[in-house]
């Protein structure tokens, strides 16, 4: 017999029992739906976490902080001192493998006034030269150059940082959300060390006139890294001086002895490392912490999600697999009761020439098509499900505080997992119904035919 007509005789015997056939379908679209499904909760929420972790930074950098275990003691009073990342240690840095640039951080807070607005700003002084490697992205202006001694770089979110003094709400407090009517590259830009310019309480007077640095908005940032959204960024040797300067104003210290602590103990609570490609960041990263300070990357918490997800797309995906073996044993029940109610007409196909493949491929290729039928359908069924999850699921959590924002979305079913679904319960069917296909081919032709 022709594949053709063995495969029109399948669908025929499928649609002789209409009732028995449209169940054990229905058994294999639950079954591949709650696969589909269960595995696609597991990639939303991999995606979502992937998504998140992105935005607080660049997935090839690593952060470099000091070895808090084991702080730095000096002199006979056992002198506490912070400990930092020193340039040696960061020299040693540069010299490994795959590491394209290292730059430390310098972060100090300063007060900010812009026309009528004050702010309290936290600023970051970075090597200019390391900016595109950090893939800082402006949206106005442009990004730090090596020259640049009080041009500064704002990000996305600074505005919120400033306020009108002399502006109240209800409550009689300052009051941040209104709209400010300045622009970081076009207005001038006081800044000072001192936390207590432009402000004014009652019965006490500041007891020196505070030293102001004018400034130059050069550029605004890109909206959507949390890391940049609320900072400022300055050339970081011209910070380290001014901020060197007002701390030494502060103690009266000498011009000499000034000089004599810049080189000598001068180091950072903060370096970023940039590694050429994320496969390579975990292994520069440990190198890193052979050499005594701490480092972390989203690499690795990205790596440790990774394991947690892929147990719990492991789970989710058990679940929705047990449904599908219950209808597994459906295909083959059926395909079972099928063969005793053809018993005769298996018989005369035996008889009349038919091939033992020939029987057995007809049963195979019923159970096949019942498998594909109803994954088909699945697919269908989870694509609609997958939808209402991201539309009233994904409200309804928003209205409960729990998700809903931007473009969260609570299932997502790419294309491998559509053609995963529908080969698996093809399969599914096909050896569901191998056994009893290999019966049909042992009957009897001569019993068979007296079988009424």
């Amino acid at each position: 017999m022709k594949i053709f007509d063995i495969l029109r005789m399948a669908l025929k015997n499928l649609f002789r029992s209409k009732v028995r056939t449209t169940l054990t379908v229905l058994g294999i679209v639950i079954g591949t739906t709650a696969i589909i499904i269960m595995l696609s909760l597991g990639i939303a929420m991999n995606v979502s976490y992937q998504e998140q972790m992105s935005k607080m930074g660049s997935m090839n950098a690593i952060t470099v902080y000091p070895n808090w275990d084991q702080p730095v003691r000096r002199g006979r009073n056992e002198e506490w001192v912070e400990p930092k990342v020193s340039q040696t240690v960061l020299d040693q840095i540069a010299q490994i493998p795959n590491v394209e640039a290292v730059t430390p951080f310098y972060q100090t807070n300063v007060k900010m006034e812009i026309g009528k607005y004050l702010g309290y700003v936290n600023i970051i002084g970075i090597e200019p030269s390391a900016m595109p490697a950090l893939e800082y992205k402006v949206s106005e202006g442009r990004l730090l150059n090596a020259d640049d001694k009080l041009q500064i770089v704002f990000g996305f979110n600074m505005k919120d940082q400033f306020y009108n003094p002399k502006s109240r709400n209800r409550y009689g407090r300052m009051s941040y959300n209104e709209d400010k009517d300045f622009n970081f590259l076009e207005d001038k830009i006081l800044m000072t060390f001192d936390m207590s310019y432009g402000e004014r309480y009652p019965g006490m007077q500041p007891s020196r006139k505070p030293k102001l640095f004018r400034l130059e908005g050069v550029g605004i940032l890109q909206e959507g890294s949390w890391e940049t959204a609320y900072q400022a960024y300055m050339n970081i040797h011209e910070l380290i001086k001014l901020d060197q300067e007002y701390k030494d104003s502060q103690t009266n210290v000498t011009d000499k002895r000034r000089k004599k602590k810049t080189e000598e103990d001068i180091g950072y609570q903060e370096t970023r490392v940039i590694v050429n490609e994320i496969k390579n960041v975990l292994d520069v990263q440990e190198q890193i912490r052979a050499l005594g300070v701490n480092a972390y990357s989203m690499a690795e918490s990205l790596e440790q999600a990774n394991k947690t997800q892929g147990v719990m797309q492991g789970v989710l995906g058990g679940i929705g697999a047990i449904s599908l073996l219950v209808a597994a044993i459906g295909i083959a029940n059926t395909m079972i009761m099928a063969i005793y109610e053809r018993t005769r007409e298996i018989g005369i196909m035996k008889v009349i020439g038919a091939r033992l493949k020939d029987i057995r491929r007809l049963f195979l290729y019923e159970a096949s098509l019942i498998g594909l039928l109803g994954g088909i359908i699945g697919i269908g069924v989870s694509y609609g499900l997958s939808y209402f999850l991201n539309t009233v699921g994904v409200q309804f959590l928003g209205g409960m505080g729990m998700g809903g924002m931007g473009d969260t979305k609570l299932s997502i079913i790419p294309i491998w997992l559509v053609v995963l679904g529908m080969v698996f319960s093809a399969v599914i069917g096909l050896v569901s119904g191998f056994f009893p296909a290999r019966k049909a081919t042992k009957l009897s032709a001569l019993n068979a035919i007296h079988t009424e």
